[in-house]
């Protein structure tokens, strides 16, 4: 299980089939209700293109719901009814659907990306869980359902390469924006340490500025998203990041999301052209950037609630 997909062990000790059952159904459940609700959202938002790309997922989700159901009757093991077994799932599987739905930038292709990502969660929680079973039958079955996902993981992919090429082509005739030539692995480092140099000088700035104005917990949020770069910093980046002077934590939080938004543009420029492994990673950094960019949109809408 690596530490990138699932930022904190579990710690679930002891591994039987039912619990087993219990995760599996749990966690298709919560896919499928938060692929739901997330529709309900895109749409309300007048985001008709997303609303539907969450609406494939769902039916695809409740496929998943059955086929868990029907693995589950042909072990003898009865599937525990909704919310019995959700304290057992990973904060991870289900925060990345909270943060996504406040942010601004979300996409059919973003909302693929952090499907796929999700899915690959779902295959560490199995790799963990079949690593701690002592029943080599229960062992056998956790490595089954890890497998499944990696499958929905590839179907995720399938669907999001499909929405990136839509969303290329619709915005064929837009001017990108200007952004170094990145044509091998070390240009896109290069980059990546350079934005994300600004990045983390605006969030150290601004995580100072909140707790100035008594806001820790929006504090903590900036100073943890330090610790989780697309790649690691540039000493200098040569970039600027303006910081607004102001006491409102919303305005502060809406900043710190500009050094993110500017890395998302970069990127998606570097992914117009590139293609095999350099695309892959391009990619893969802007999923980071997104989901950083989720939690802190969401935050500040908060912030703006509470106002």
């Amino acid at each position: 299980m690596r530490a990138s997909l699932l930022m904190r062990d579990p710690e679930i000790q002891s591994v039987s089939m039912r619990l087993l059952v219990g995760i599996a159904s749990s966690i298709e459940r919560e896919s499928a209700k938060r692929y739901a609700a997330l529709a309900e959202i895109m749409e309300r938002r007048g985001e008709a293109a997303t609303a539907a790309a969450f609406r494939v997922m769902l039916e695809e989700e409740r496929h998943h719901v059955d086929d868990v159901a029907r693995w589950a009757a042909g072990l003898g093991e009865q599937v525990p009814g909704p919310g019995r077994c959700d304290w057992q799932l990973p904060a991870d599987l289900s925060s990345s659907w909270d943060e996504i739905s406040g942010s601004a930038l979300l996409t059919p292709y973003r909302a693929f990306a952090i499907a796929v990502a999700n899915e690959q969660r779902a295959f560490a929680l199995y790799s963990y869980l079949a690593a701690r079973a002592t029943d080599p039958r229960v062992r056998a079955q956790a490595e089954r359902l890890g497998i499944e996902e990696l499958r929905h993981a590839a179907v995720m992919r399938r669907w999001r390469r499909e929405a990136w090429r839509r969303e290329r082509r619709a915005t064929r005739e837009t001017p990108l924006p200007a952004a170094e030539a990145v044509a091998s692995a070390e240009a896109l480092q290069t980059l990546l340490a350079k934005h994300e140099a600004t990045i983390a000088q605006a969030h150290r700035t601004l995580a100072a500025r909140l707790r100035e104005i008594g806001d820790d917990e929006s504090a903590n949020l900036l100073e943890t998203l330090l610790a989780a770069p697309s790649h690691p910093a540039a000493g200098t980046s040569g970039l600027s990041s303006t910081i607004p002077e102001t006491g409102d934590p919303a305005q502060l939080l809406v900043a710190a999301q500009k050094p993110l938004e500017a890395l998302s543009e970069a990127l998606e420029v570097v992914m117009s052209t590139a293609a095999g492994a350099l695309f892959e990673r391009a990619e893969a950094a802007l999923v980071n950037v997104v989901t950083r960019l989720a939690r802190i949109a969401l935050r500040a809408a908060r912030a703006m609630q509470a106002r």
